[in-house]
C-alpha cells in the first residue's frame, strides 16, 4: 500500500532532481491528516440462524489443477501443481447495487479445503472476514459451517473480525477439512480522498478485497494471527492459495478480479455470472463498475487500466507505466507468473492498494501518480510473490517497494530523477529529527501513521540504498534474483533477507542490519 501523502514528496522529489531541492521542510509539513474511514469499526455483527437446507454446496474436483493453470503463463503453468497442501476456495458471490450506485448487497456461498500444516493436532479452524475492519467499514456476517458432514456453529473472535470453529475431533497432521458456509455482507462506505478506505464505493466503482470469508496464517505451534491492523497499516496475512470464484454482477457494469476469466454467462434477469480461476495467489479481489479500458504488454504479459469516464485520457498512460514497470522488475527479480495484471481507478483507496495481479490506485490523474503505479506493481513481487508478516516486519514488502521506485527510474533511463528521489526521502527524514529510529518495527511501535510512513517507506528505501552501496552492484543485482528466488510463493523474515544479502556478498553484515533495521542509531547521513 502507499500512502496518499507520499505521492506528493515522490512529485518534488523529480522536481528537485530536474532544478533543485526545496527548502527542508518542518517534520509537521510532512504529517498527513489522520486517515478517516467511512464508518467506524462495526459491532460484532449477529450471526444468522442456521438455514434449514444447509448442504454442502455442488461437487468441487479438488484435484483438478487445469483451471488454475490457465492464468499462468506459459512455461510456468506447472506452478499450480507445486503446492498440493495449499487452501483452494470454490467462491459464489451475487452482487447487487444499489440504483444510485451507492450501495451493495453480497451475498454467496465458500467452499474450502484446508489441510493442517502442523506437527500436532489442530483444535479449531479459523476464518477472518475482513470486510467487519475498519478499513472496510462494512458488515459482514458468515456461518454456520458445514464441516465434514456436520453442522458448526462458529464463536466470534476481536469484534467480529473472526470467527472461530471448534472442530469435534481434532485435525491431524496433514489432514483435511472440507468446509462450507454461508456469508453476506453489506456496504455502503463512500471511500475518497478526504476519507480513504479498503472496501466501498469509489466514485461508483466498488473495490471488494477479501470479500470472503479469509483462512489467516496459522503458526508452527498452533496460533492463528487475528489481530486487526493498525490505522494505515496493511490487514491480512495469507499463505498461498487457489481461487475458484463465480461472480453474479449487474450486466451492465464490467468487473475487474484477480486471475484469469474463464467463462460469461448472461442470465435472463440481465445479470451475468463470470468466473474467475486465481493460479496460486495470497488473496483475491475484484472492482465493480463503468470503468474504461485500456492495454499494454509486457512481453507476453497483459496489463489492463481500468479507469473512470473523466480519467479517460489517463487510461492508456497508466498502462503503459504498469507495463514497463512489470518488465523492470521482471528483469531485476525474476518472472512474474500470471498472463495479466489489472491497474484499477479507485479515488480514495489511499495512494494505492495491491492485490495479486489486481491494484488499485487512488491517485490516477493527479501529478506523481506514475511512482505510485510503480509502487502497486513493485507489491506483486514484495508481497505478492515474496509474503512477509505485513503487521509485524512491514519494512520487508513497503521498504522495498518503495525502493523500487528507484529502481524503476533508473531502468527507464532516468538516473537524475532516481537521485532525486532520495534526496527527497532524505530531507524528509531529517526533518523528523528521529532518523535513529530503525526501520524493522511493527506498525503498532510506531507513533502515529506519518512516523510509520517515513521510517519503514522512506528511511526503508534508504536502507536498501545503503545495502546496495555495502554489497557492490554486481552482489546487491544478484541478491535481488536470489532473494525472489529462496522466498518465492513463500514468507521472507528480517534474519532471512539479511541471510540472503550475506550470502551475496560473503560478509558479515549484522552492523548494517543493527544500525537500520533491528536497534537504529546515528545514519550520518550523505
Amino acid at each position: 500500500m502507499r500512502l496518499r501523502w507520499m505521492a506528493v514528496a515522490a512529485l518534488l522529489s523529480l522536481g528537485c532532481s530536474l532544478f533543485s531541492l526545496p527548502a527542508t521542510p518542518s517534520p509537521e509539513a510532512w504529517r498527513p491528516a489522520a486517515t478517516a474511514t467511512a464508518a467506524a469499526m462495526p459491532a460484532t455483527p449477529t450471526r444468522p440462524a442456521p438455514p434449514d437446507d444447509l448442504a454442502p454446496t455442488p461437487q468441487v474436483d479438488w484435484t483438478d489443477d487445469q483451471p488454475q493453470r490457465l492464468p499462468l503463463r506459459e512455461g510456468l503453468e506447472d506452478e499450480a501443481a507445486d503446492f498440493p497442501t495449499a487452501t483452494r476456495y470454490w467462491i459464489q458471490a451475487d452482487v447487487a447495487l444499489d440504483p444510485t450506485g451507492s450501495s451493495a448487497i453480497l451475498e454467496g456461498v465458500a467452499r474450502i479445503r484446508f489441510t493442517s500444516p502442523l506437527a500436532q493436532p489442530l483444535d479449531d479452524l479459523v476464518l477472518m472476514l475482513w470486510p467487519n475492519d475498519a478499513q472496510y467499514a462494512a458488515v459482514m456476517t458468515a456461518g454456520p459451517a458445514w464441516i465434514d458432514g456436520q453442522v458448526v456453529d462458529p464463536e466470534p473472535l476481536s469484534n467480529g473480525l473472526g470467527l472461530s470453529f471448534k472442530l469435534t475431533m481434532p485435525l491431524a497432521p496433514g489432514a483435511t477439512l472440507d468446509v462450507t458456509l454461508p456469508y453476506r455482507l453489506e456496504s455502503s462506505a463512500a471511500i475518497r480522498p478526504a476519507a480513504p478506505g479498503r472496501f466501498g464505493f469509489a466514485e461508483g466503482v466498488f473495490i471488494a478485497p477479501t470479500f470472503y470469508p479469509l483462512v489467516p496464517r496459522l503458526s508452527p505451534d498452533g496460533e492463528w494471527q487475528t489481530q486487526a491492523a493498525p490505522p494505515g497499516g496493511d490487514t491480512t496475512n495469507s499463505d498461498i492459495a487457489f481461487y475458484d470464484v463465480r461472480l453474479t454482477v449487474p450486466g451492465e457494469t464490467v468487473v475487474a478480479a484477480t486471475g484469469s476469466e474463464l467463462e460469461r454467462l448472461s442470465n435472463a434477469d440481465g445479470t451475468v455470472t463470470v468466473r474467475f480461476a486465481s493460479g496460486p495467489v495470497r488473496d483475491f479481489a475484484f472492482a465493480l463498475g463503468r470503468l474504461r479500458q485500456a492495454e499494454s504488454t509486457a512481453g507476453d504479459i497483459i496489463v489492463r487500466a481500468w479507469v473512470l469516464e473523466e480519467h479517460a485520457a489517463e487510461a492508456q498512460s497508466t498502462a503503459r507505466v504498469a507495463a514497463r514497470a512489470v518488465q523492470a522488475f521482471e528483469d531485476l527479480l525474476g518472472p512474474y507468473p500470471y498472463d495479466e495484471l489489472d491497474v484499477v481507478d479507485a479515488p480514495g483507496a489511499f495512494g494505492g492498494i495491491e492485490y495479486p495481479a489486481l491494484v488499485y490506485i487512488g491517485v490516477i490523474g493527479e501529478p506523481g501518480d506514475d511512482l505510485v503505479i510503480v509502487h502497486e506493481v513493485a507489491h506483486q513481487w514484495f508481497y505478492a510473490l515474496i509474503g512477509n508478516d505485513q503487521l509485524d516486519e512491514p519494512w520487508l514488502d513497503e521498504a522495498a517497494a518503495s525502493y523500487a521506485e528507484v529502481l524503476y527510474l533508473e531502468a527507464i533511463g532516468e538516473p537524475q530523477a532516481a537521485t532525486g528521489l532520495l534526496d527527497q526521502f532524505r530531507l524528509i527524514l531529517r526533518a523528523t529529527g528521529e532518523a535513529d529510529t530503525p526501520i524493522g518495527l511493527p506498525i503498532s511501535a510506531y507513533a502515529s501513521e506519518s512516523d510509520y510512513g517515513v521510517f519503514v517507506y522512506l528511511k526503508g528505501a534508504l536502507f536498501f540504498d545503503a545495502l546496495r552501496s555495502r554489497l557492490g552492484e554486481s552482489a546487491f543485482l544478484a541478491f535481488l534474483r536470489d532473494y525472489d528466488a529462496r522466498h518465492r510463493y513463500g514468507f521472507a523474515t528480517s534474519a532471512s533477507f539479511q541471510e540472503t544479502a550475506e550470502a551475496a556478498c560473503a560478509c558479515d553484515l549484522n552492523d548494517l542490519f543493527d544500525l537500520w533495521v533491528y536497534e537504529g542509531g546515528d545514519l550520518k547521513l550523505p
